[in-house]
């Protein structure tokens, strides 16, 4: 055998067409890196943009960035009545010497932003973003409600959005969805921040343990 024909049997090898293949991905994966990076984070971003509803509901688990933004619809539409949920104990309020429900310390902290205390309403029954779906729907029934906004932060509504859409259109509710963005990351730069890796890892993570689940 010559030359010629080793280096065509070689490439002709099934474990070597199997390399070049993935040699090949690999290459396009780095150099397409950023633009998947950016799809990869702004498919889990799936807010509306502000507009009014009858009530704005909090949901509990990020008090500073939620309560934030909670505070800016409320700028924008200074008549919103909110609801702030979570039944949580932030563990680092702990520190403090006191114990206080998550949606307390949203409460707490859309007030020392300007939010009246009047048109800002807690409940604090539920630990998990399903267990917010049930209680908000009672909510919603007992009063009547149409038209709600979910607000959470940006990088968990494409979760919160499959837990709450159906279940509160089957009810005749509006529901529309407001994304409090991060105050150190956003859906065009999360990979280069240890958190926004983090945030970013445990939502696609839940996201398929909730379709498995529910």
């Amino acid at each position: 055998m010559n030359t010629s024909e080793r280096i065509k049997d070689f490439f002709a090898k099934r474990w070597f067409r199997r390399c070049l293949i993935l040699t090949g991905c690999l290459l396009v994966l780095f150099l397409f890196r950023n633009p998947i990076l950016r799809s990869i984070g702004h498919y889990l971003v799936a807010g509306d943009e502000l507009q009014p509803s009858e009530v704005c509901f909090v949901l509990g688990g990020n008090s500073y960035d939620r309560g934030l933004y909670a505070a800016e619809v409320y700028k924008h539409f200074p008549d919103q009545r909110f609801v702030a949920t979570g039944g949580n104990y932030p563990t680092q309020i702990q520190a403090l010497d006191t114990v206080m429900y998550e949606a307390e310390l949203t409460k707490h902290f859309m007030h020392t932003l300007g939010v009246p205390q009047e048109q800002i309403t807690v409940l604090t029954q539920s630990t998990s973003t399903m267990e917010e779906s049930e209680e908000i729907l009672a909510y919603c029934k007992q009063h009547r409600l149409s038209k709600i906004a979910i607000l959470s932060s940006a990088f968990h509504l494409r979760r919160v959005k499959s837990v709450f859409e159906n279940k509160f259109r089957k009810d005749g509710i509006e529901v529309v969805f407001f994304a409090a963005p991060d105050k150190d990351f956003d859906a065009d730069n999360w990979w280069k921040h240890e958190e926004g890796l983090i945030t970013v890892n445990n939502e696609y993570i839940k996201l398929i343990y909730y379709t498995l689940k529910y």
